[in-house]
């Protein structure tokens, strides 16, 4: 952690002591600064306090944050530059952890993991758009002319990129181990013996390339791994949705809800 993270750090533990909190010097801290025992600055859960200074503003490290102080029984103060504020409130305001919402279905952000298959390779799909994924109603019409599924059912997840659906997910629970299987998404690709990645539609090989940025110059781009917030935040759900970001500014420090 650099001077200037840990000044910011400092200043919202100072902040936090202020309250009556007891924090540790964050000098002597690795990982989370825990703050017991003081007055919430903003009528938060009657909770201990994990103070983490996020460095990068994605959905990913918010998500991770917050679900790490969860899982511990803390609520969560983050504290962020100016200029990460506005992209941090956009991740955990409503709704929560998602990118939107339409019609009751949920809209996903995507994280850097990608996607494995049950046969060893990756998942990937050929588009000039970024893919996008999306729940889709478990009452309503699926793709290519199947039956309706019955409202007991889950939804599904699509993968979509410039209106047309590349990749469907009969449920969320495929994308955990052992993952999906080849046929669920029209490419596949893996590193050779020969260094080079080989990609793969149903039927035989498409395309060599010396790496991901080659891959992507002709269309064929990885598959991200959706940020479901379920599989990030398992417990500790109160706790999780009443975090703090914390903003060191030019007159203090402020505290935000999202």
């Amino acid at each position: 952690m650099t001077s200037h993270e840990r000044s910011r750090l400092a200043a919202a533990v100072g902040a936090l002591r202020d309250r009556g909190y007891r924090c540790p010097d964050p000098l002597e801290t690795d990982g989370p600064v825990v703050a017991t025992g003081g007055d919430h600055p903003a009528d938060g859960p009657d909770a201990p306090l994990s103070v983490e200074r996020l460095r990068d503003v994605t959905p990913l490290t918010v998500a991770s944050s917050v679900a790490d102080a969860a899982h511990a029984g803390r609520a969560p103060v983050l504290v962020v530059d100016e200029w990460g504020l506005e992209a941090a409130r956009a991740i955990l305001g409503d709704p929560f952890l998602l990118r939107g919402r339409v019609d009751g279905c949920r809209q996903f952000y995507s994280i850097p993991d990608r996607i494995a298959l049950t046969d060893g390779q990756y998942a990937c799909v050929r588009t000039d758009a970024e893919p996008q994924w999306r729940e889709q109603s478990a009452t309503t019409a699926t793709v290519d002319g199947d039956r309706d599924r019955t409202g007991t059912d889950e939804p599904r997840l699509l993968l979509e990129a410039d209106g047309s659906v590349l990749a469907v997910l009969e449920s969320a629970d495929e994308l955990t181990c052992p993952g999906p299987e080849p046929d669920a998404f029209p490419y596949g690709y893996g590193r050779d013996a020969d260094k080079r990645i080989h990609v793969f539609d149903r039927d035989r090989e498409v395309g060599r390339y010396a790496g991901v940025a080659a891959m992507r110059k002709n269309a064929y781009r990885p598959v991200a791994m959706p940020l479901l917030p379920e599989h990030h935040v398992r417990t500790g759900g109160r706790l999780a949705r009443g975090v703090l970001l914390a903003v060191a500014t030019a007159d203090g420090l402020e505290f935000h809800r999202p």
